[in-house]
């Protein structure tokens, strides 16, 4: 089996649900010219809009062009709605899941669903962990890698971190739009390409830094987009780590020494980096994303993978089958 990680989704029938219950965070449809955008209330504009975002019946046919046959469904980044009062954020994420968990129970075959929490309000976020966690559709969680800017390692989600440990979840971080640098990178779509992997990287330092992975050892994290700038400067961390004190306030081992809590998708967008990518992690850790259906995905993620990695079959087998089938297998810890 082909599994993508890393592939988000506006169900049609959730927009006009949202629109009912949490007004100012539904986007209507709009046309430019021969596209069709998402236009938020807050005036931000999200788009183009592929008929496989908020369509199943084209997502599935995009599925089989691409030689994809499960999909872990995920919120798209401006529907991560940090920013939204407690109520209404929990309203919107608990929406959104339905829509999703209604997607995998039609097409069984074809999805499985990252969960999303209201990581705003702890109390939210603890009641939606538990809703889903008695849901065999939801395989993992999807989260930023910021709650409107704070940290996922500070003291405010410890608790919530610590019963995602005990629930087993995987967790796939994905940048949502509060991206680090967000105020020098308005321009030339850099909040993406430059401020995508950044973000990232900064929320794997927290993790390691101020200690969530030491302190929850059944905790499974994905990196998206190849894995931030974490693959190519672990080392860096392992040197501040060794001369820094404050580095180890509160983390007793190597960042490096960590490494395997982390899985990395494909989308690397360049042969080069996934070679390296793969002779960085090894084979038990990469894992198939496609970042569908955005402008900035790969449209052939398989054949990418494959391409890159033709003289390693055995990673190519384990990137689109065993490895995210691994991750997004309840692990709970004792």
């Amino acid at each position: 089996m082909t599994i993508d990680i890393h592939a988000h989704t506006v169900p049609r029938g959730f927009i006009a649900e949202l629109a009912r219950e949490v007004p100012e965070a539904a986007p209507a449809l709009v046309q430019r010219g021969d596209e069709w955008w998402f236009q938020y209330p807050s005036g931000r504009m999200s788009g183009p809009i592929p008929l496989g975002m908020v369509d199943t019946e084209a997502r599935i046919a995009d599925m089989d062009a691409a030689g994809v046959q499960l999909q872990a469904l995920s919120v798209p980044p401006p529907h991560f709605n940090y920013r939204l009062d407690d109520q209404a954020a929990a309203v919107a994420a608990r929406l959104h899941n339905d829509a999703m968990i209604a997607m995998a129970r039609e097409h069984p075959d074809r999805f499985v669903v990252l969960g999303h929490l209201p990581m705003q309000s702890e109390q939210a976020a603890h009641d939606e962990l538990q809703r889903l966690i008695g849901i065999d559709e939801v395989v993992g969680l999807e989260l930023g890698t910021n709650v409107a800017g704070a940290n996922l390692g500070d003291e405010q989600y410890a608790s919530v971190w610590q019963a995602i440990d005990a629930s087993g979840l995987a967790v796939v971080l994905h940048p949502g739009a509060d991206v680090a640098g967000m105020d020098r990178m308005h321009d030339y779509f850099m909040h993406n390409y430059v401020g995508n992997p950044t973000d990232s990287t900064i929320a794997a330092a927290s993790l390691l830094f101020q200690g969530v992975l030491s302190r929850n050892t059944a905790l499974r994290v994905a990196l998206l987009h190849g894995g931030g700038f974490v693959p190519y400067q672990i080392g860096r961390f392992d040197h501040a780590w060794s001369v820094r004190p404050e580095a180890r306030e509160h983390l007793d081992v190597a960042p490096s020494s960590l490494l395997h809590r982390f899985w990395f998708d494909s989308l690397t967008h360049d042969d080069l980096s996934l070679r390296f990518l793969h002779d960085r992690v090894g084979d038990d850790r990469l894992v198939l994303g496609s970042d569908y259906p955005f402008d900035m995905a790969d449209s052939d993620p398989v054949g990418s993978l494959k391409r890159a990695l033709a003289d390693r079959p055995d990673a190519v087998r384990k990137a689109l089958d065993d490895n995210p089938r691994e991750l997004l297998t309840r692990r709970p810890g004792a």
